[in-house]
């Protein structure tokens, strides 16, 4: 199945084409994407920890339409990535586990925006629930293990030394 996907004439554009408009633009454009959700879920993050505190709660609700940009951006551009390499990334662990982060990063910062971001009558107050800090911290942490397990999916040989796997 893996072999079928990779051998889609999109997946073959990708990964062969001389064009800059190749492989080069979708990395570029994961690459964008991805500092899109990071950049703009940890400024939400920092938020409700005390910082950037020039920023009022009550806006933070209005940066989910660009973390949802961000996140569409990479949808498109990881899935072409994958496309292109399907045998590779499919049977590679720390690529699920890249994708299990991304998707806990997602529902994390859904999750935060329900509990606590919909509360504007909470939100105008100033005062940060607790649970809303602890999720900001969980955020931090998820993103990041993100970003290093996408990393990591470029040094196989090294997982393997390091983890077994």
């Amino acid at each position: 199945m893996l072999q079928t996907i990779e051998d889609l004439s999109i997946g073959v554009w990708v990964r062969e084409s001389p064009s800059i408009f190749a492989y080069t633009l979708v990395l570029s454009l994961h690459a964008i994407g991805l500092a899109i959700v990071l950049g703009t879920s940890w400024l939400i993050a920092l938020r409700l920890l005390g910082r950037a505190t020039a920023i009022p709660l009550t806006a933070l609700r209005s940066f989910y339409p660009t973390l949802w940009a961000g996140f569409i951006i990479n949808a498109i551009s990881g899935l072409l990535l994958f496309i292109a390499s399907a045998t590779h990334m499919g049977t590679m662990h720390v690529f699920w586990v890249k994708m299990a982060a991304v998707a806990t990063g997602m529902v994390l910062s859904l999750r935060l925006k329900a509990l606590y971001l919909n509360d504007t009558a909470a939100l105008a107050s100033g005062v940060v629930p607790a649970g809303a800090r602890r999720m900001a911290w969980w955020l931090f942490g998820v993103w990041f293990f993100a970003l290093v397990a996408g990393r990591l999916t470029g040094y196989p040989e090294l997982v393997f030394r390091w983890f077994g796997f």
